[in-house]
């Protein structure tokens, strides 16, 4: 029932992306359980990994939450390091020997893949912005500098970079 009215509402709960990180996220946590827990190193990784994956859809859903496309966008961004974060950790965890390449493998495909889904939203939601002319913050450029020429000297530094 619950699922059902769900799909009904507006909610980050029906986003592919967010329900495959939730997934993703479990796996990792499931996977990080086997590891031993008589070093200090893998503890510490341990908490770095779990606290990465949890936050990759914890990001997505409080973009969603979130009342402009570019707030949403930003919050897609942070997911995608997040997600990026995981891959690097699950590597080190290979690299240490602690993790076997068919362990690791399918989780970082499903990063990639999570990633591109990322991507291609955060692509979407800027060409959306550009589209809609709001591609940035436009401010008084002479309130960035001081002189009696503020047309010359705010002509020389290059705004379109800041945004």
């Amino acid at each position: 029932m619950s699922e059902q009215r769900n799909r009904r509402r507006y909610t980050y709960r029906n986003l592919d992306v967010w329900n495959r990180s939730q997934e993703m996220a479990v796996e990792v946590i499931r996977l990080i359980r086997r590891l031993p827990r008589n070093d200090d190193a893998v503890r510490v990784i341990s908490r770095q990994v779990i606290a990465a994956a949890g936050s990759v859809g914890a990001n997505i859903a409080e973009g969603h939450g979130r009342m402009t496309r570019r707030a949403y966008r930003q919050y897609l961004v942070i997911s995608r390091g997040s997600a990026s974060e995981v891959g690097s950790w699950l590597d080190l965890l290979k690299r240490l020997e602690l993790l076997a390449e068919e362990q690791e493998e399918p989780l970082q495909d499903e990063l990639d893949s999570l990633i591109g889904l990322l991507t291609y939203k955060i692509r979407s939601l800027a060409e959306a912005d550009t589209e809609a002319g709001k591609s940035g913050v436009r401010e008084d450029r002479s309130i960035y500098v001081s002189g009696s020429d503020t047309t010359a000297e705010a002509d020389e530094f290059d705004f379109e970079e800041i945004e």
